[in-house]
């Protein structure tokens, strides 16, 4: 936790339980940790105190010097709070966008990314839109992905997928990935590509195999086109509605949970569902007990 602290400077005191197993040990931690000055305590938020600096210069751990700028504050809180939840994550390695962008660059210093995840080796270039952000900084982020270059992947985290026009977020990219920010999806996006996909297609329909075609994932060859859901994705929706526009009979299959049927149902509404609990096809990082 100290290392991490030395990194992004600050630490909001509820998450600090993802770096300990049990809520109880972690607070009387921390109370150690403030009481022998490794750690200090503004408020709600932890911080690195005397003994903790010369810590973690004394191992070389990363060391920001604490930026006390009110605005850039409260932004790195935001990136803490995400890379303090996957914190232990064997999946999902976060990477913030003070460690990625180049100071010099000023075209890299404007941009609106809040940093890269990494899930299994995928890289997803990521982007935060809040309830406090009005339709310009949405615009702006629009405009940032669609001059994006090196990165076909993209994560928008927003905290009301509603006030997200899905189809002005769709530029040719691989993927862009709309999720709504809370635990639960936080924890799906852990399971990205650990999905039993093939199985639960066969399961679903019968012979059919990975699709030669760019927007469908599977098809029998003949009357199924078939696309999966985990997330919403802009990309996968803009294209399958080119297809079903153009297709004279309705031969556009979707699978998905309940949750996203609804609200593919709206972008979609011509595809055939096949409503699945996706849990059951997942394999999930095993969890060991002490």
């Amino acid at each position: 936790m100290i290392k991490f602290i030395a990194k992004y400077q600050y630490l909001n005191v509820s998450d600090a339980k993802y770096f300990f197993d049990s809520s109880r040990y972690y607070r009387n931690r921390i109370k150690t940790l403030i009481d022998k000055k490794f750690l200090r305590k503004i408020k709600w938020i932890l911080v690195l105190g005397e003994s903790g600096i010369q810590y973690a210069k004394l191992l070389n751990f990363e060391y920001n010097k604490l930026n006390k700028n009110k605005k850039y504050r409260e932004r790195l809180l935001k990136l803490s709070n995400i890379a303090a939840f996957y914190h232990n994550c064997k999946t999902v390695n976060f990477t913030p966008s003070f460690a990625i962008k180049d100071k010099m660059v000023f075209t890299t210093t404007g941009r609106r990314f809040i940093g890269i995840f990494d899930i299994n080796g995928f890289e997803y270039l990521t982007y935060k839109i809040l309830k406090e952000h009005d339709n310009k900084y949405i615009e702006s982020v629009a405009f940032d992905i669609q001059k994006e270059i090196k990165y076909k992947n993209i994560i928008l985290l927003v905290n009301d997928i509603n006030r997200i026009d899905l189809s002005y977020f769709a530029f040719g990219k691989n993927q862009i990935l709309v999720i709504e920010d809370n635990d639960t999806n936080r924890e799906k996006l852990k399971y990205l590509h650990s999905i039993r996909w093939k199985e639960l297609v066969n399961k679903c329909y019968n012979e059919v195999y990975l699709s030669k075609y760019n927007f469908c994932e599977y098809t029998d060859n003949k009357d199924k086109f078939i696309n999966t859901f985990y997330f919403i994705d802009t990309e996968k929706i803009t294209r399958f509605k080119y297809f079903i526009m153009e297709s004279a009979t309705k031969r556009a299959y979707i699978i998905c949970n309940s949750e996203l049927e609804v609200r593919l149902k709206r972008e979609l509404p011509e595809a055939n569902y096949c409503v699945v609990d996706l849990e059951k096809y997942i394999d999930k990082e095993p969890k060991y007990y002490y």
